[in-house]
C-alpha cells in the first residue's frame, strides 16, 4: 500500500518509525490512554466508587442480600484457588481471603445491629472490589510504547522471513521490512478521522494469542493512538508478552474468576475507560477462530460495555 498524501515522505523513515501515516494526534502524552493513566489511581478509585454505589443499590439495604453475595464469592474464590491455581496468581490470595473470612464471622456477631452489620460488610464488599480493581488495572507507559513499536516489528518480520524459507543469513541481514509483508487496507481514512471526533470500538475476529500485538501494530502503522484491550490473565505467564501488556494499557482478564463481584468491576472498569474517550478493542466471538471468519455468534461480554458507555453519554 502505498502512503497517502499524509504519509512520510521517504520509505526509509516509515521503516525506521513503523508508520504508514502521520499519527492524528502527534503527541503521545495526549493520547486518551495516556491521559486517562495519568491519573490511574483516580481513575481506579471512580471503578470501586461506581460498583460500590451498583451493589448498595442491589442489596438495598438488606443484609442477608449483602452477606450472601460477599458468602458466595469468598466460597468460589477458595474453590478456584484450591482446583486450579496459576503461576501468575498473586501469592498472597489464600491470606486475602481466610481474612475476609474471619471478619464475615466477626461481622455476624453484630447481626443484632442491623444498620452497623450492614456497613461493616459493606467495608468488607469494598476491600474486595479494591483488591479486584487493582488486579486489573493495567498502566499506559510512553516510553515503553516507543521501545514496543520499534522492537515488536523486527521480531514479527523475522518469524515472517523466516517461514517464507528464507536462510538465516537472509532473515538477519537482509530482512523483509513488515511493513511490506501485512497490507493494510479499507476505510483507512474514515477511521483516522474517527479517531479525533470520538471513541473507536475495535471488534476484530480472534485467531490467535498474537492478534493483540499484529493489530496494535497496524493501528500504530495507521497514526492511530493506542487502544486498551483485555488480555487473558495466562498470557501473563509469559514475562516477555508480561511486560508490554502491563505497560501498553492491556488489563487483566480473569475467566476463571465468574462471581458477581469481580465480573462487576471487570465491566466498570471498561465502561468508565470508554466514557474517559479511550479507544477499545475487543474479541467479539470470545475466544479463537481458527477459521477466521468475521464471527457471527457475537458474546456481549465486555462488548456490552462499549453499550453501556454509550448509553450513559446519550442520557
Amino acid at each position: 500500500m502505498a502512503p497517502s498524501q499524509e504519509a512520510p515522505e521517504s520509505v526509509q523513515h516509515y521503516i525506521k518509525e513503523g508508520i504508514l501515516y502521520k499519527p492524528v494526534i502527534p503527541n503521545i502524552h495526549d493520547w486518551p490512554i495516556a491521559r486517562l493513566f495519568r491519573r490511574k489511581q483516580a481513575f481506579v478509585r471512580e471503578v470501586i466508587l461506581e460498583c460500590m454505589d451498583a451493589f448498595e443499590k442491589l442489596t438495598a439495604g438488606d443484609e442477608k442480600a449483602l452477606h450472601d453475595l460477599i458468602a458466595q464469592t469468598m466460597y468460589l474464590e477458595r474453590i478456584r484457588i484450591e482446583e486450579d491455581p496459576w503461576k501468575v496468581d498473586p501469592p498472597d490470595e489464600k491470606k486475602f481471603w481466610q481474612n475476609i473470612k474471619r471478619q464475615l464471622i466477626a461481622n455476624e456477631q453484630q447481626a443484632a445491629q442491623p444498620g452497623a452489620y450492614y456497613q461493616h460488610n459493606l467495608a468488607i464488599l469494598e476491600t474486595i472490589i479494591s483488591r479486584y480493581a487493582n488486579e486489573i488495572a493495567s498502566t499506559f507507559k510512553p516510553g515503553s510504547y516507543h521501545f514496543a513499536k520499534r522492537v515488536l516489528p523486527f521480531i514479527f518480520s523475522t518469524l515472517l522471513n523466516a517461514s517464507a524459507g528464507k536462510t538465516i543469513k537472509a532473515v538477519m541481514y537482509h530482512n523483509l521490512h513488515l511493513q511490506e509483508r501485512v497490507h493494510l487496507i479499507g476505510e483507512i481514512q474514515a477511521i483516522r478521522n474517527l479517531a479525533t471526533k470520538g471513541t473507536i470500538i475495535l471488534v476484530p475476529t480472534h485467531i490467535s494469542n498474537l492478534d493483540s500485538i499484529i493489530i496494535g501494530w497496524g493501528l500504530h502503522a495507521l497514526g492511530l493512538p493506542a487502544f486498551i484491550y483485555g488480555a487473558g490473565l495466562n498470557l501473563y505467564n509469559n514475562a516477555i508478552l508480561a511486560y508490554f501488556m502491563q505497560r501498553l494499557g492491556a488489563y487483566k482478564v480473569d475467566r476463571r474468576k465468574r462471581n458477581p463481584i469481580y465480573r462487576k468491576t471487570l465491566d466498570t472498569y471498561s465502561t468508565i475507560a470508554i466514557e474517559h474517550g479511550v479507544h477499545s478493542l475487543f474479541f467479539p466471538g470470545g475466544t479463537r477462530c481458527r477459521s477466521g471468519e468475521i464471527e457471527k455468534k457475537l458474546k456481549l461480554g465486555l462488548l456490552g460495555t462499549a453499550m453501556e458507555a454509550q448509553r450513559r453519554m446519550f442520557i
